[in-house]
């Protein structure tokens, strides 16, 4: 496993999956995210990983994660 993967999963990614009505797109995107959560365990989650998973995530999504952490004083 190397970056290049991670960054491929990551732009393939369905980052809205969770809203699907069809069983067979959100449990493709339930296994696209396990991909990526075992991708990252495997770099060693570090800051630099870290940093890639929120490069690559829809940025309407960042935000909303964004103000929801700032209400526990927290940042991405």
């Amino acid at each position: 496993m190397d970056t290049n993967t991670l960054i491929n999963l990551l732009k393939n990614h369905d980052w809205t999956y969770h809203y699907s009505d069809d069983h067979s797109k959100w449990l493709n995107g339930v296994q696209s995210e396990q991909a990526i959560t075992d991708a990252m365990h495997h770099l060693g989650n570090t800051d630099d990983v870290k940093s890639l998973y929120y490069k690559y995530m829809p940025e309407a999504l960042r935000s909303r994660i964004t103000e929801a952490n700032a209400i526990h004083g927290e940042t991405l």
